[in-house]
C-alpha cells in the first residue's frame, strides 16, 4: 500500500490538479489535512477560480486563514457578520476583491470602507428590512468600475435617488430586487436609458399599478429630469441592449410596440407571476412571447396551466424551466413538435400534472437534451431513470427531494451510463442570482 501511494504522489502535478477539480469541499479539505505536498496542492489557485468564499463571521478568521485565501486567490466573498474594524481588516488583508455581498444595513461605513478596493466589479448589498434611500445610492455611484450591481431591499423610495445609478456607465447586469415597493419606472426608465453597456437586468414587485411599458420606452423631452444628481447628465442612448430579462414577483398588462422594440435583442427572459392574472391573453408575458423572436431561453413560474402558453411559446427553444407549472401530455407533446430537435435544458420543478408515462416519453420528446431537472418529482422511480439512459447527450440531471432513488439505484445508473451523468440531488436554481427570501420563496 505505501508503494501504490508513494506512486500516486509522483503523478505530475498537473494531473493530480485536474483530478482535485472534481473534488467536493469536503474532500478537498479531507486530502488537504494529510501532508504539505497535497496541502499546497489544493490551494493551487485553478482550483478555486471562480469561488465565493462565504463568511458566516469574521471574528474567528486568523491570520493563517487570510493567509490561505490570499495563496488561493480567492477574489469573491460573502460577509454575514463583522465589526467595523473586522470588516477594514478583512479590505486590506484582501485587497484584491473583485467581488462582494454585504448587508449595509443603516451603516455607510462598511461601503465606503470598500473604496480602496480598486478592482471591485461585482457588489450586492442587501438591506431586505429598511429602505434604500438617497444616501447609500449616492454612496453606490461612487464605485465608477463596476460591472455588475446588485440592490435588495424592501423598499426604494425618492424617485430621483435612482438616477445617481446612471453614473455606473459600465454596468453590464443590474439587478433590483423589492419586497413590497419597486423603484419609479419613470425613474428607472431614465437610469436604463444612460448604461451603453447593459446587458442584463432583473427587477421584482412591479404591479399594475405602473405601466411596465414605461422603463423600457425611449425618454422623451419631456421626461422626469432628476433634481439631485449634482448637475450630471449622462449621455442618453437610443437603444437598449438588454440580452437576458427577469421579472420576479410582478404582474401587468401587455408591453405597448415601442417597448418591445426595445427589447428585440433579449434570448433570456426569467418571469414570475405573483398572483394569476385577470386576462391570459392581456398580459406582459403574453406579449413577450408573441414579439421578441429572440428569446432561446426561458423560466416561468407560476401556478397555471402550461396550456395558456404552449402555442406561443418560441420555437426552437434551447432551455425552458418551468416551476410550480401544471402540465398534460398534450403540452409536452406541443412543446416537442415546436423545440424537441432543440431543447439541451429542461426544467420540470416541483410541477403538477406530472405523469409516468409523460417521464417514459421525455427521452424520445427530447433526445438531446443535456441537462434535466426534474426536482420535487416523485414519480421518478428507477426504471423511469434507467429509460433515461436512451438520452444520449445527457450530462446532469437533478433528483432533489425524491424518496424513491438510493444510493444504489443512483451508483447502477451512472455504470449504465459510463459515469457520463452527473446526478445532483441539490436544486441549483437561482445559484447565480439575488438570494432574497421574497424572490425564493415564490
Amino acid at each position: 500500500m505505501a508503494k501504490v501511494g508513494h506512486h500516486w504522489l509522483n503523478l505530475p502535478q498537473d494531473i493530480l490538479l485536474e483530478i482535485f477539480r472534481y473534488l467536493t469541499i469536503e474532500e478537498k479539505a479531507n486530502i488537504r489535512a494529510t501532508c504539505k505536498y497535497l496541502q499546497q496542492l489544493i490551494d493551487h489557485p485553478t482550483l478555486w477560480t471562480n469561488r465565493t468564499i462565504v463568511l458566516k463571521s469574521l471574528q474567528s478568521c486568523n491570520s493563517l486563514f487570510w493567509r490561505t485565501l490570499r495563496k488561493r486567490r480567492i477574489r469573491s466573498v460573502v460577509i454575514k457578520e463583522a465589526t467595523q474594524k473586522q470588516w477594514q481588516g478583512m479590505v486590506n488583508l484582501l485587497p484584491d476583491l473583485t467581488a462582494v455581498t454585504i448587508d449595509v444595513k443603516k451603516n455607510l461605513e462598511r461601503l465606503r470602507t470598500l473604496r480602496s478596493l480598486k478592482n471591485l466589479q461585482k457588489l450586492q448589498l442587501n438591506n431586505k428590512l429598511q429602505m434604500l434611500d438617497q444616501e447609500l445610492l449616492r454612496e453606490v455611484a461612487v464605485f465608477k468600475q463596476l460591472t455588475h450591481l446588485v440592490l435588495c431591499t424592501s423598499v426604494f423610495i425618492q424617485n430621483s435617488s435612482l438616477c445617481h445609478l446612471a453614473e455606473l456607465t459600465k454596468l453590464l447586469a443590474l439587478t433590483l430586487h423589492a419586497r413590497q415597493k419597486s423603484p419609479s419606472l419613470t425613474s428607472l426608465q431614465y437610469v436604463l436609458f444612460r448604461l451603453p453597456k447593459l446587458r442584463e437586468l432583473s427587477l421584482s414587485s412591479v404591479d399594475k399599478c405602473e405601466n411596465l411599458s414605461l422603463c423600457f420606452t425611449p425618454p422623451e423631452m419631456t421626461t422626469f429630469k432628476p433634481t439631485e444628481c449634482n448637475g450630471f447628465e449622462p449621455h442618453c442612448v437610443h437603444h437598449l441592449q438588454l440580452e437576458k430579462l427577469s421579472l420576479l414577483n410582478s404582474i401587468n398588462g401587455p408591453l405597448s410596440e415601442a417597448a418591445l422594440q426595445q427589447l428585440l435583442n433579449v434570448y433570456n427572459l426569467s418571469v414570475s407571476l405573483s398572483k394569476l392574472p385577470v386576462s391570459m391573453n392581456s398580459n406582459f408575458v403574453h406579449s413577450m412571447l408573441k414579439s421578441l423572436p429572440s428569446i432561446i431561453e426561458l423560466e416561468l413560474t407560476w401556478t397555471g396551466p402550461l396550456a395558456e402558453y404552449v402555442k406561443i411559446l418560441p420555437s426552437d427553444l434551447t432551455s425552458l424551466n418551468l416551476i410550480n407549472t401544471r402540465l398534460s401530455n398534450v403540452d409536452v407533446q406541443l412543446l416537442s413538435d415546436s423545440s424537441g430537435k432543440t431543447l439541451k435544458y429542461l426544467g420540470l420543478v416541483l410541477c403538477g400534472g406530472i405523469t409516468e408515462i409523460m417521464l417514459k416519453k421525455l427521452p424520445k420528446q427530447f433526445p438531446f437534451l443535456q441537462s434535466l431537472d426534474l426536482s420535487g418529482c416523485n414519480l421518478l422511480k428507477p426504471d423511469i431513470l434507467f429509460g433515461f439512459v436512451e438520452l444520449a447527450f445527457l450530462k446532469e440531471i437533478v433528483i432533489s427531494n425524491n424518496p424513491h432513488l438510493t444510493e444504489a439505484v443512483i451508483k447502477q445508473f451512472r455504470t449504465l451510463t459510463d459515469n457520463r451523468v452527473h446526478v445532483a440531488q441539490k436544486n441549483k436554481r437561482n445559484r447565480n442570482q439575488c438570494d432574497c427570501n421574497f424572490i425564493l420563496c415564490m
